[in-house]
This record gives structure tokens, C-alpha cells and sequence, in this order.
């Protein structure tokens, strides 16, 4: 089946130049590309496939989650939404209260020049001329009359110009009220939909921890997850032994030769800081099993970044681990990101240290938030905290 998904796999079609069209170079990175993302993609899908005969429970677990996971998504673009638009808001209600101050303003001092104009008995030229004695004064009372002709005329533009920021602002407080009412509505149904697949996901838990309450069904269920991991990495193994991660020839960002990930024992980066909730090594169910990586603590949204260079083998759902990241490096060697609320990479992405995979979570039936970290040099699990820095 894998084989037959793998033939069928359509490449992305490559990325144009300037002029349009793509170089041989770019056509072939292209084209690699395209077939290593696709072979990576089958493989999931083959994975998911298998899993498909598991429990009904793990099955609900799963889908719970990832219905929780893309509604927490869209909460999270509403909540973005509902400030962009009341910033919207505010900015035009500033822009209104300013025209309407400035318009008030030009207005008061239209009235005073009005009644200066009164006071001072401005009549048409001719009968000022035929009025003054002298001609000195004259030329300056026309000047004068002249300059305060020209700007009652501002002082009139001025209040038109203000009337219509105002009249404009107001139309877009109205829009802005209007977007920002249906955006809210939205937002409430959104967060009443968390809620509910949040309890729907509790209920589940509950019935979960009831079944594996028996210690030899809950050693049988960690055996299988363990089982499923090393499939995977065979599979990925495999099915790309022809398109091997290579060290770059170009060096890192701070200038040394790039090393593969062999020698970064020591070296790599935490993928985020933060309390021990299991270390390597560390018993569990009884002692008949141990930690083979690291659970690390953290809040619900937090950023996971790549310890390493690499390459994103893998991207979804596996029971206990729940939503991960499996990224491959140089010599068979692997890292993996598991419990994540999101993730922001896909399969076939080749990715420098550092880059955000995702966000920390609880997914695969957890009740405390935080991220799971495993090295394996195939499937063999290594200690993370010989490779991590301190």
C-alpha cells in the first residue's frame, strides 16, 4: 500500500524565477523536494491507516483532541481579529473627536472674525472709499479688509474639510461597530465550543484512566506506543535510505564549519527551558518500564524550537505521545517533539536549530501541560541531557 501511495504522489510544481520560469537547479530542488515530502506524507497516512484498527477510546481520545486543537485555533484568530478591529475602532473614534475639536474650533473663530468684522463696520470698498479722508488709512483698511475676506474663506474650507472626517468617521465607527459585534458573536460561540470539547475530552480521560487503572493494561498500552514509534522510524528508515540527511557544506550562523548532528553531543540546544516532569531513565508503571525521554514542563501555547538541524520526518498523532514533530538528522539519528498543541512545520521541511516547531500542549490523554523530548540514533533511545547544553 505504501508503495502503490508513493507512485501515486504528485509533485508541487517548482517555484518561478523572475522571468517566470525555473531554472534546472531550482526544478530539480523542486522535484526533490516534492518526492521527499511525498514519500514522508504516504508514510503517515500508511500510519494512520494501521492505527485505524486501534481501541475506539484511544481512536475518540485522538479525534477530541485534534477537534479541541483547531478550535483553539480559530479562538485564537478571532481574539487576533476582535483587536485588530477595536483598534480600528479606536483609531476612527480619535479621528472623529479630533475633527469634531478642530471643527469646533474653526467655528469659534470664524465667530470672531465675524464680529470683528461687525464691530469694525466692514462695508463694500466703495463706501469706505468715499468715507475716508485720506488715503493712507484707506490702503491700509482695505488691506485689511482683504486679509480678513481671505480668511473667513479658510476658516470656511477649514469646516468643510473637518464636517467631512467627521461624517467619514463616523461611517467607519458604524462599519468598524458592526464587524466588531459579528466578530464577538463568533468569538463567544468559539469559546462555548472550546468548552464543550474540552468537557468532551475530560469525559473521555476519565474513562481512559479507569481502563488502564490495571497496571498490566497500562505496561500493555505504553508496550504498544513504544511498538508504533519504532515502526515509524523504520518505515522512515526505509522508505528514505536513497535521500539521507547530509550536512550542509555552507557553515552555521556563527561562522564554524557545519558539524553533523554526531558531533553536537553537548552541544544542542534545549528545545525549551523549563521543570522536569519525568528525566531519562526514570521508572514507570512499577518499574517494568522507564523514561526513554524527557518531559518538560511548560505553559499551554509555548513556543518549541528544533535543538537541532534537520529535516521534519514525521508530523501527527500517536497514541500517548500525541501530536509530534519528528525531525531527522545526519547518521540516523532522530529527535522527536511530542504532547504539542500545534504544530507550524510539515513533513519534507528542511529546518535550521532553533526554528519554531510548534506549541507545547497536553495532547495524547495528558492531564498537565508540557513538552516531550526524545534522541534516538534509530530506534534506539538515547539520554537527551548528554546531548543537550546546559
Amino acid at each position: 500500500m505504501l508503495a502503490a501511495t508513493l507512485a501515486l504522489a504528485t509533485p508541487v510544481s517548482a517555484a518561478p524565477r523572475d522571468d517566470g520560469k525555473s531554472s534546472p537547479a531550482q526544478q530539480s530542488s523542486q522535484k526533490e523536494l516534492a518526492r521527499v515530502r511525498a514519500r514522508m506524507e504516504a508514510i503517515g497516512r500508511a500510519l494512520d491507516k494501521d492505527r485505524g484498527q486501534r481501541d475506539a477510546l484511544d481512536s475518540q481520545i485522538e479525534s477530541a483532541e485534534k477537534n479541541l486543537a483547531r478550535s483553539q485555533a480559530e479562538l485564537t484568530r478571532l481574539s487576533a481579529e476582535l483587536a485588530e478591529q477595536q483598534a480600528a475602532l479606536n483609531r476612527a473614534e480619535t479621528a472623529r473627536d479630533a475633527a469634531s475639536q478642530r471643527l469646533g474650533g474653526e467655528r469659534a473663530a470664524l465667530a470672531l472674525q465675524l464680529r470683528a468684522a461687525f464691530v469694525s463696520g466692514q462695508r463694500d470698498q466703495l463706501k469706505l472709499l468715499l468715507s475716508q479722508d485720506s488715503a493712507l488709512p484707506l490702503g491700509r483698511l482695505l488691506t485689511y479688509h482683504d486679509y480678513l475676506g481671505r480668511a473667513r474663506a479658510d476658516r470656511v474650507r477649514g469646516i468643510q474639510t473637518d464636517l467631512r472626517t467627521l461624517q467619514d468617521s463616523e461611517v467607519r465607527i458604524k462599519t468598524e461597530t458592526a464587524a466588531l459585534a459579528a466578530t464577538r458573536q463568533q468569538h463567544e460561540l468559539a469559546l462555548r465550543e472550546e468548552l464543550r470539547l474540552k468537557h468532551e475530552r475530560e469525559k473521555l480521560l476519565v474513562r481512559l484512566n479507569e481502563r488502564i487503572d490495571d497496571e498490566e493494561d497500562q505496561l500493555k498500552r505504553l508496550q504498544k506506543s513504544e511498538q508504533d514509534l519504532v515502526k515509524l522510524l523504520d518505515s522512515i528508515r526505509d522508505v528514505m535510505a536513497d535521500t539521507p540527511v547530509l550536512t550542509p557544506k555552507a557553515p552555521e550562523s556563527d561562522g564554524r564549519p557545519a558539524r553533523p548532528f554526531g558531533q553536537g553531543r553537548g552541544k544542542m540546544g534545549w528545545p525549551l527551558r523549563g521543570g522536569l516532569l519525568a528525566n531519562y531513565g526514570d521508572p514507570k508503571v512499577g518499574g517494568k518500564l522507564s523514561w526513554k525521554g524527557l518531559w518538560i514542563a511548560a505553559d499551554r501555547g509555548a513556543p518549541v524550537a528544533a535543538s537541532a538541524r534537520g529535516r521534519v520526518a514525521y508530523v501527527g498523532y500517536m497514541h500517548r505521545y500525541g501530536l509530534i514533530v519528528i525531525l531527522e538528522h545526519e547518521e540516523n539519528h532522530f529527535t522527536l517533539y511530542g504532547h504539542l498543541d500545534s504544530a507550524a512545520v510539515r513533513a519534507g521541511d528542511s529546518l535550521p536549530a532553533g526554528t519554531t516547531l510548534g506549541a507545547v500542549g497536553d495532547s495524547g490523554g495528558h492531564d498537565r501541560t508540557g513538552l516531550y523530548f526524545e534522541v534516538r540514533k534509530g530506534t534506539e533511545p538515547l539520554d537527551p541531557r548528554q546531548w543537550l547544553s546546559p
